[in-house]
């Protein structure tokens, strides 16, 4: 036989919302007579239900007093009060929107009255059929169909931990203990997956994906002490930092081009949820401009009708070089090529090499595209790597503390590649990393090596890469107009994006 509910809180919501209803209908008679008295039934109860609340004046408005006849007026006819001149659709308008908003609020009241939740977070080694069970209290059969149901478009056992599950219950006064309703699983901060218990009392999963929008940063700044530490101070993210590092790096010798008073400027995206949570990972350099000395080096993203996008300078020419000069970020130069009194041995030996301090576990960058020739310990050298990246240039890294995981002799690597970490293996008296390029299997000076200059936009590339370029500095100088502090991105507006 069926059970028999009880008056429940639902019941008492429904109710209190048809009291405000007739509330308001009760003051549009009592406000409005004359249209009463004029009109049909119907006509008369549509009025009611949309009239005004009487005393209630909307946000952001004044009223108006009204306006009488002068004395020196008898003949006229009286003039209208200001406040009746309302046009009538507008102030139907503005009730219907104030009743739709009061029963808005009332039903998200009810939701939050009816609904409750508890997070639980992952740990090593949960499942998350325990998770359910065991922490949330859920009947196994419920958590057995959750999964079965989840499993459709995620793999369960992805649950990281420390990863934040949400499970739902739905609060009914007519029975005693909450019932289990669904659960959200958070996969990252765009996409999230929910499984909702439906009329039938089984359970559908749904894929739920938040709006992003991209909005443009800019930064400027001048090196007193160094690029890092005074981008930093100005605001620019880390990533970002070293992004523009890379950029610049087979272009310029950060320790021996950049001097006290050089500038630096850099415009990035940044990708936002409509929470305001910021998207990681997402956003690129669009401009960046180094000024060392009298010189300006600036460089524009520019993605061509193929996809592939890259930076080049005001003359369409890549920022990219066969080699970088730097294959290590925040490191300096303690030891050049050539001559010098070896610090183990203790006599002069020729150094085919040049070191580059750095704290033990820095990552080290592959310093062009190339084939890894070898990979592993090497006599003197420790920890060693040697890419090839064409016939006769190949380049060399040693002391290296261990290699990125994955790779091995004959993996390809791209330029910028984290290919191992800073260490002190082989014959060395402290962290740091030998580089070494060889021409036709003899070390040479890296500093004398001439880089041949990489691709040039041409022809349609080069027309649209101009446009590309004037944008962006309009871009840039709409941020920074009027403010040293341009951080601040308030006069630039978003630009909603596909959902990803």
């Amino acid at each position: 036989m069926f059970r028999r509910r009880g008056f429940g809180l639902r019941h008492v919501i429904f109710s209190v919302i048809a009291f405000v209803l007739v509330y308001n209908i009760a003051l549009a008679f009592k406000s409005e007579p004359q249209a009463a008295d004029s009109a049909d039934a119907a006509t008369v109860a549509q009025m009611a239900f949309m009239a005004p609340q009487p005393n209630v004046i909307a946000p952001h408005e004044e009223q108006q007093p009204s306006v009488e006849a002068d004395a020196d007026d008898a003949d006229m006819p009286a003039k209208t009060p200001v406040a009746a001149a309302e046009p009538e659709k507008e102030t139907i308008g503005k009730h219907i929107s104030s009743i739709q908003t009061n029963i808005a609020n009332m039903l998200e009241a009810s939701n939050r009255l009816l609904v409750s939740k508890k997070r639980v977070v992952v740990g090593r080694g949960d499942t998350l059929m325990d998770l359910l069970v065991k922490r949330a209290a859920v009947r196994r059969e419920d958590a057995y169909q959750v999964v079965q149901a989840l499993s459709k478009v995620y793999n369960p056992r992805d649950i990281n931990p420390g990863r934040e599950i949400t499970v739902f219950f739905h609060k009914d006064p007519s029975i005693a203990d909450p019932k289990f309703s669904g659960i959200r699983i958070e996969k990252d901060i765009i996409n999230s997956v929910t499984v909702n218990r439906g009329e039938d009392g089984g359970f559908k999963v749904n894929r739920e994906e938040k709006d992003v929008h991209r909005v443009l940063k800019g930064f400027k700044g001048r090196i007193d002490s160094s690029l890092y530490v005074d981008a930093k101070a100005a605001g620019v993210p880390d990533s970002i930092i070293f992004d523009l590092i890379k950029m610049y790096s087979w272009n310029v010798d950060f320790q021996r081009e950049i001097r006290d008073g050089d500038k630096f400027e850099v415009m990035h995206e940044e990708y936002k949820t409509a929470d305001g949570r910021v998207v990681p990972g997402r956003g690129n350099i669009v401009y960046a401009k180094l000024s060392l000395g009298d010189t300006d080096m600036p460089f524009y993203r520019f993605e061509d009708k193929s996809g592939f996008a890259d930076y080049y300078d005001d003359g369409g020419r890549s920022a990219k070089k066969p080699l970088m000069k730097t294959p290590i970020d925040g490191a300096h130069l303690t030891s050049g090529f050539g001559m010098r009194k070896h610090p183990v041995l203790g006599y002069s030996k020729m150094h085919k090499g040049v070191d580059f301090g750095a704290p033990r576990g820095t990552p080290i960058y592959a310093a062009g595209d190339g084939v890894i020739a070898r990979m592993g310990p090497f006599s003197t050298y420790g920890n060693y790597v040697r890419i090839r990246h064409r016939a006769g240039l190949d380049t060399a890294y040693a002391h290296m503390k261990g290699f990125k995981a994955g790779l091995h002799a004959g993996s390809r690597v791209k330029q910028g590649e984290v290919i191992g970490y800073v260490g002190t293996t082989g014959r060395s008296t402290g962290p740091h990393l030998h580089y070494e390029i060889l021409v036709n299997n003899e070390q040479v000076n890296p500093n004398a090596v001439k880089m041949p200059t990489g691709v040039t936009l041409k022809g349609k590339n080069m027309i649209a890469f101009k446009g590309v370029v004037a944008k962006t500095r309009e871009k840039f100088s709409e941020i920074s107009r009027g403010s040293t502090d341009i951080a601040d991105n308030r006069k630039h507006k978003a630009e909603k994006l596909a959902k990803n």
